[in-house]
C-alpha cells in the first residue's frame, strides 16, 4: 500500500489574518452622543480644544462667585464693593506618532504577499492612537497630563486629581489637596491606611453623592446628574443579584433582567445623580512606602498588549473610578491625525506613519496657570479609589 512522503502531503493557510481583540473603551466614540446601546459615553465629557496656528496653548476662564455678607441696613455701599475674581486653565499639547516598517518587493514581500499585510497597516495604527488616547484621558484625570505633555517642549508636572474619595473612610477624613506634591501623596497614602476591603456598593454610592454635590460641589451635566466610571473589577459586586448591597440585590425581582441584559454593555444603571459604566480601562494605584514617606504610583491600559497593572505592582492596590461631569477633561489639539511615508533601500522599504499633535488636560482652574495654586478648583471630576480585590469565579 502505497503512503506518500511528508514531503507530498499537501497543507493550505487560510490567507485571511485575524486582528487581535482589544478591551473595549468607554472614551472609544469621542465624538459620539448617548446612544440607545449605551457602550459609550455620552458627548460633552471630553471636551476637544482646536489650537489655532502658532499657538502654544488655549487659555479656557472661569468666572468665580460672589462671596461676603455684603452691605445690610443704614452702612454706606459706598467703599464696600467686592472684586470680581477669575481663574484659568492652560491646556496643552504635544505630537505623538507611531510608525510601522513595510516591504514592497523582494523575496521577503513575496513571501508575506498572500496575507495582505500591508493593507492593514493604517487600521493598526488608527487603532493605536484610539487605544492610546484612552490612556492619555485616564492619566489626565488621574494626574492632571497625558503622558505626552511631560516631555519636551510642553514638560508638565503630573499631580494627582485634587478630589479623592476613598472608599470605607469618613468623609470627614479624604485626603485633603495639597499644592506640594509629596505632602498630597503621603494624605492619599494616609486615607489608603484605612481604606476598606468593601468593593463598590450602594454604600458608597450614597456617600459619594454626599461627596459630589455637597462637598465638592462639582458642576452637574446638562441634564442634572454625573457619569461614574466603575473599574471592572468593582462592577463584578454591582452586577451580583446575589450581593444584598449590589444594585441588582436591592431591587432583586424588578432589577435582574436588566441587570442581566446590561451585563455585555459597559451601561450599569443609574443610582441617584449617577449614571454608572463599566471602565474596562481603569486605572490602578499602589501605595508603597511606609507612614510619612508614602509614594503614589498610577498604572494604566496602554495600546495593544502593553498593561503596566499585571502583574499585579507591589504595595497597597486600589481601583480607580471616576465621577464625571461635562468638560471633565480636554483634548487640546495641534495637528490632525495623518499617515505620512519614509522610503527606504530603492523603495524596497516604506515606512508608515501615524502623526499627531494633541494631549489630554484636566479641567482645573487656578491663578495664572500656577500649577502650585493653593485655590485651583476642579469642579469636573473626582477620583474615586476602591480596594483592589480577586475576583472569585
Amino acid at each position: 500500500m502505497l503512503r506518500l512522503s511528508s514531503s507530498l502531503i499537501q497543507e493550505i493557510w487560510d490567507n485571511k489574518l485575524r486582528m487581535e481583540s482589544m478591551t473595549r473603551d468607554v472614551f472609544s466614540d469621542f465624538e459620539g452622543t448617548f446612544k440607545d446601546n449605551k457602550k459609550t459615553l455620552p458627548s460633552g465629557i471630553v471636551m476637544n480644544a482646536k489650537l489655532p496656528p502658532s499657538a502654544r496653548t488655549l487659555t479656557v476662564g472661569l468666572l468665580r462667585n460672589l462671596d461676603g455678607a455684603g452691605v445690610t441696613g443704614r452702612t454706606d455701599q459706598i467703599g464696600e464693593e467686592i472684586d470680581q475674581v477669575t481663574k484659568e486653565v492652560l491646556l496643552f499639547s504635544n505630537d505623538v506618532s507611531q510608525a510601522v516598517n513595510t516591504e514592497r518587493y523582494g523575496i521577503d514581500a513575496h513571501d508575506k504577499a498572500a496575507y495582505r499585510i500591508i493593507e492593514a497597516v493604517q487600521p493598526q495604527l488608527s487603532r493605536w492612537h484610539q487605544e492610546i488616547k484612552g490612556r492619555y484621558i485616564r492619566e489626565a484625570l488621574l494626574e492632571r497630563y497625558s503622558i505626552n505633555l511631560t516631555v519636551a517642549p510642553i514638560s508638565r508636572t503630573k499631580r494627582f486629581n485634587e478630589n479623592i474619595l476613598v472608599t470605607g473612610v469618613t468623609l470627614a477624613n479624604q485626603p485633603v489637596y495639597d499644592s506640594t506634591a509629596s505632602d498630597y501623596e503621603e494624605n492619599i497614602g494616609d486615607a489608603m491606611t484605612t481604606m476598606s476591603t468593601n468593593a463598590f456598593d450602594v454604600a458608597l454610592l450614597n456617600a459619594a453623592q454626599e461627596f459630589t454635590v455637597a462637598t465638592k460641589t462639582l458642576e452637574p451635566r446638562a441634564n442634572g446628574r454625573y457619569i461614574f466610571l466603575v473599574p471592572s473589577n468593582q462592577a463584578v459586586l454591582l452586577k451580583d443579584p446575589a450581593a444584598t448591597t449590589s444594585i441588582s440585590g436591592l431591587f432583586k425581582d424588578s432589577h435582574v433582567i436588566e441587570a442581566a441584559t446590561n451585563a455585555y454593555r459597559q451601561y450599569l444603571g443609574s443610582w441617584g445623580i449617577f449614571d454608572l459604566f463599566e471602565d474596562t480601562r481603569a486605572p490602578l494605584i499602589a501605595r508603597t512606602g511606609s507612614d510619612g514617606s508614602f509614594v503614589i504610583t498610577a498604572f494604566y491600559k496602554g495600546a495593544g498588549a502593553d498593561d503596566d497593572r499585571t502583574p499585579l505592582p507591589a504595595g497597597t492596590l486600589a481601583d480607580v473610578g471616576f465621577i464625571l461631569s461635562d468638560g471633565a477633561v480636554s483634548i487640546a489639539q495641534h495637528d490632525a491625525l495623518h499617515f505620512e511615508e519614509e522610503i527606504q533601500n530603492y523603495k524596497k522599504v516604506i515606512g508608515v506613519g501615524a502623526f499627531a499633535g494633541y494631549g489630554a488636560n484636566r479641567l482645573v482652574f487656578d491663578d495664572e496657570g500656577s500649577e502650585t495654586d493653593t485655590s485651583e478648583i476642579n469642579q469636573n471630576s473626582i477620583a474615586v479609589l476602591a480596594s483592589h480585590n480577586a475576583i472569585t469565579a
